[in-house]
């Protein structure tokens, strides 16, 4: 009987003399008689080749290698399979499997792990082939054979038929992304509108149940002043804002907020009252909240440093604004007209609907509910327009007499309050008085390292004479 090592011998020498590892078996069996498989031979050889007989004597030590050039495999075709070989590793592909891994490779652009997945491939496996048939991400998405038996007219169809359909593909993927992002949006939005209401909700439960409302109210026919109209101009109070005084000079917070308004609305209180005029203007909003959102950015989504939850920044807001009409009517009729800030569009709206629903049976409040960035009042032969002032720039300057033409034509003294900026600057062209208010918020940290320092804290109350204009400014300075 042969020795279970003959054989093995005999291929290792049928190998050393050329043959190959696909003709081996057949070579083999010419020589011995004896049937031995593809992968009994590979792997009995590769154990064999790899270990050194124990009694042959070790090999002197070579010298380390320096370098060495990449060694290309072997490809070996039987029928429809290719053998990939490399040193000790092989792996086999079906011609079918080569021309998939070409197209998605190549035409596709997926990634290696997304073709290993799609043909149930390991990773070394891919590279082998991929080396052994020099494919590029830029190589042509066919086999040689392919190149071969099809018309050059008829690969350049196929190839245009499929970049059709994963362009298509690809749009279609882009479209239901977007769409689930805008749906997420819009669920954001509707969970934000939902927690916003049932805050206002409480609002209105709480107040109905602790707020004690003005003892003495002005109805109109009762003032006997009615060519006198107060403005009373609270901009940029930015109520939730937070600031450190080791790191910007100052604290602020809400409580510190509500203070300084609250004395803002007493000064001019005292001082109307000493001469009640007609009617009470206040214009809400213009940055009265700090954020507009669940993550406390504004509108925008510029972050933050502010003190408190959102739900809490709205209850008190709110609060304040109810007490600040109320308070207002036990001098004269009041209107309340909203002048969006770019901090809180959404929150200052809110809280003026608000107020609507809660003055809705009082004749003598008016809350004008008309969400445009910019509001007029006509008083006798004053005009004065209302907005933010983050927007408009130097064309603010036209747009009075493009928006309100009669009213232009019918006054004399006209002018712009805005705010956004933090302090006070006044201009005038066109016929047009554009006045920037002061504010009494604090600096944060933002505003402090970028030097916008140094500006007088202080709140402006504007009296109005119908035929004469603006007849005095009372200021009240942040004590």
């Amino acid at each position: 009987m042969r020795n279970s090592s003959d054989w093995v011998d005999i291929a290792i020498r049928l190998k050393n003399e050329g043959v190959s590892w696909t003709k081996l078996p057949e070579a083999l069996y010419k020589i011995t008689g004896e049937r031995h498989t593809y992968d009994e031979i590979r792997g009995r050889l590769r154990r064999k080749m790899r270990k050194p007989d124990r009694d042959e004597e070790p090999e002197e030590p070579k010298e380390p290698r320096q370098g060495f050039d990449e060694k290309k495999p072997e490809v070996e075709k039987i029928g429809d399979l290719y053998i990939v070989t490399s040193g000790e590793r092989y792996t086999q592909v079906t011609e079918d499997e080569l021309a998939q891994l070409k197209r998605m490779y190549c035409q596709q652009r997926m990634t290696v792990n997304q073709v290993c997945r799609e043909l149930t491939m390991a990773r070394p496996d891919f590279w082998l082939i991929k080396t052994a048939f020099s494919i590029t991400k830029d190589d042509v998405p066919f086999t040689d054979e392919e190149m071969l038996e099809r018309s050059t007219d008829e690969l350049i169809d196929e190839s245009l038929q499929e970049k059709k359909r994963l362009y298509f593909i690809g749009l279609q993927q882009k479209e239901v992304e977007y769409l689930r992002k805008e749906n997420e949006q819009y669920r954001k939005k509707d969970h934000f509108i939902n927690k916003l209401r049932d805050a206002a909700t409480e609002v209105m439960h709480d107040l109905a149940i602790n707020y004690k409302g003005p003892e003495k109210r002005i109805k109109p026919e009762e003032n006997e002043k009615n060519d006198i109209m107060l403005e009373i101009a609270v901009v940029d109070l930015h109520l939730s804002k937070l600031a450190w005084a080791p790191e910007v000079g100052e604290n602020y917070d809400y409580k510190i907020a509500e203070k300084r308004y609250k004395n803002a609305i007493e000064y001019a209180y005292n001082k109307a009252m000493k001469e009640p005029p007609g009617k009470v203007l206040i214009p809400f909003g213009n940055d009265f909240f700090h954020t507009d959102t669940l993550a406390g950015t504004t509108t925008a989504g510029t972050p933050q440093d502010f003190d408190g939850r959102w739900q809490k920044q709205f209850n008190k807001g709110t609060e304040m604004a109810i007490w600040t009409v109320d308070r207002c009517s036990e001098i004269a009729p009041v209107e309340l007209l909203l002048v969006p800030g770019n901090h809180d569009k959404m929150f200052s709206y809110f809280a003026l609907m608000l107020l609507n629903a809660w003055f809705k049976d009082r004749e003598d409040v008016t809350i004008n509910t008309d969400p445009k960035s910019r509001k007029y009042v006509e008083f006798g032969k004053c005009l004065i327009g209302y907005t933010h002032g983050d927007k408009e720039k130097k064309r603010l300057f036209g747009n009075m007499q493009v928006e309100q033409p009669q009213a232009w034509g019918r006054t004399k003294y006209r002018e712009f309050h805005t705010g956004h900026l933090h302090h006070e600057a006044i201009k005038e062209e066109h016929g047009v008085i554009a006045r920037q208010l002061s504010t009494m918020t604090a600096t944060d940290a933002y505003h402090f390292e970028h030097g916008y320092v140094g500006a007088l804290q202080k709140s402006q109350s504007f009296l109005w004479h119908k035929n004469r204009g603006l007849s005095d400014i009372w200021f009240s300075p942040v004590e």
